[in-house]
């Protein structure tokens, strides 16, 4: 395993990671390193114990609001395949034009109400 420093705040740190990710480790402590920093100048007279424990809920934070935008994204395309679904004809069957255009102005419709909406 490589060792490695890192350097947050004040202090640096020796630590072993996987290989190969040595670049991922560093950037990842320089994001940690820079809201810190962030947090220093909002809070100069803080302990840097009491600011590493706001970066930890920060990020934290951040993990939540990209897993419910996750979520939302999987909520959205699960829906979009269920409409797909919903819309599509077996193999081999056919379907009169009438209905076809049918579909295809309801599918437009709705596209044109989502893009109003954004």
């Amino acid at each position: 395993m490589p060792q490695i420093t890192i350097r947050i705040g004040s202090r640096s740190y020796d630590l072993a990671c996987g290989d190969g990710q040595e670049d991922r480790t560093h950037a990842l402590a320089a994001e940690v390193d820079a809201c810190l920093t962030e947090l220093r100048i909002q809070m100069p007279n803080a302990p840097e114990a009491k600011l590493l424990v706001f970066v930890g809920l920060m990020m934290a934070d951040r993990v939540k609001e990209a897993q419910r935008d996750v979520e939302a994204a999987q909520a959205e395309l699960a829906a979009a395949r269920a409409t797909l679904d919903a819309d599509a004809v077996p193999v081999g069957d056919t379907i009169p034009v009438e209905e076809l255009f049918s579909r295809l102005e309801n599918r437009i419709d709705t596209i044109a109400r989502k893009v109003a909406a954004a």
